[in-house]
Protein backbone atom coordinates (compact mmCIF):
# COMPACT_ATOMS: atom_id res chain seq x y z
CA UNK A 1 0.00 0.00 0.00
CA UNK A 2 3.16 2.42 0.54
CA UNK A 3 3.70 1.89 -3.36
CA UNK A 4 0.88 4.13 -3.48
CA UNK A 5 1.75 7.10 -1.73
CA UNK A 6 5.45 6.65 -3.23
CA UNK A 7 3.26 7.04 -6.61
CA UNK A 8 1.65 9.90 -5.76
CA UNK A 9 5.11 12.01 -4.67
CA UNK A 10 6.47 11.15 -7.69
CA UNK A 11 3.99 12.49 -9.56
CA UNK A 12 3.82 15.43 -7.23
CA UNK A 13 7.10 15.31 -8.63
CA UNK A 14 6.76 15.09 -12.03
CA UNK A 15 3.75 17.50 -12.74
CA UNK A 16 4.14 20.12 -10.47
CA UNK A 17 7.39 22.14 -11.62
CA UNK A 18 9.53 23.11 -8.33
CA UNK A 19 9.39 27.07 -9.14
CA UNK A 20 5.67 26.63 -8.37
CA UNK A 21 5.81 24.26 -5.73
CA UNK A 22 5.24 25.54 -1.74
CA UNK A 23 8.24 26.59 0.03
CA UNK A 24 8.96 24.22 2.67
CA UNK A 25 10.83 25.77 5.57
CA UNK A 26 13.12 22.57 6.10
CA UNK A 27 16.36 21.60 4.54
CA UNK A 28 14.86 18.49 3.02
CA UNK A 29 11.48 19.44 1.49
CA UNK A 30 8.39 17.79 3.02
CA UNK A 31 7.41 15.33 -0.35
CA UNK A 32 11.34 13.48 0.03
CA UNK A 33 11.42 13.23 3.71
CA UNK A 34 7.81 11.38 3.38
CA UNK A 35 9.34 9.89 0.42
CA UNK A 36 12.13 8.58 2.50
CA UNK A 37 10.43 8.02 5.69
CA UNK A 38 7.62 5.93 3.24
CA UNK A 39 10.30 4.16 1.67
CA UNK A 40 12.14 3.09 4.72
CA UNK A 41 9.76 2.30 7.27
CA UNK A 42 6.47 1.76 5.37
CA UNK A 43 2.99 3.57 4.75
CA UNK A 44 1.72 4.32 8.30
CA UNK A 45 4.86 5.88 8.90
CA UNK A 46 5.10 7.71 5.58
CA UNK A 47 1.10 9.27 7.03
CA UNK A 48 2.66 10.03 9.95
CA UNK A 49 5.44 12.10 8.55
CA UNK A 50 3.07 13.64 5.98
CA UNK A 51 1.01 14.76 8.74
CA UNK A 52 4.13 16.31 11.03
CA UNK A 53 5.15 17.99 8.17
CA UNK A 54 1.99 19.27 6.97
CA UNK A 55 1.45 20.83 10.21
CA UNK A 56 4.64 22.71 10.79
CA UNK A 57 5.59 23.49 7.27
CA UNK A 58 3.41 26.38 6.94
CA UNK A 59 3.33 30.45 7.77
CA UNK A 60 3.32 31.35 11.20
CA UNK A 61 6.32 30.82 12.04
CA UNK A 62 9.04 33.01 13.58
CA UNK A 63 12.82 32.95 14.58
CA UNK A 64 14.29 33.89 17.87
CA UNK A 65 17.68 34.13 18.58
CA UNK A 66 19.17 31.80 21.51
CA UNK A 67 22.33 31.21 23.22
CA UNK A 68 22.68 27.82 20.91
CA UNK A 69 22.01 30.09 17.33
CA UNK A 70 18.26 30.54 15.47
CA UNK A 71 15.36 29.19 16.34
CA UNK A 72 12.02 28.48 14.54
CA UNK A 73 8.87 28.17 16.12
CA UNK A 74 6.15 26.85 13.94
CA UNK A 75 2.87 27.94 14.02
CA UNK A 76 2.12 25.31 16.08
CA UNK A 77 4.46 26.21 18.77
CA UNK A 78 7.37 23.38 18.11
CA UNK A 79 10.74 24.24 18.53
CA UNK A 80 13.38 23.54 15.36
CA UNK A 81 17.15 24.17 15.62
CA UNK A 82 18.60 26.15 12.82
CA UNK A 83 20.41 22.70 11.17
CA UNK A 84 16.83 21.33 10.44
CA UNK A 85 15.83 24.43 8.96
CA UNK A 86 16.48 25.94 4.91
CA UNK A 87 19.04 29.07 5.45
CA UNK A 88 16.69 31.22 3.50
CA UNK A 89 14.54 31.04 5.85
CA UNK A 90 16.73 32.03 8.26
CA UNK A 91 18.22 34.93 6.43
CA UNK A 92 15.10 36.36 6.04
CA UNK A 93 13.98 36.71 9.23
Amino acid sequence: MSIVLLWLIKGYWLLIPPKKRNKCLFKKNCSHFVFDITKEDGLRQGLKALRYRYKHCRPGYYIINDKEGKLLISARNEVFKAKKIKNEILKNK
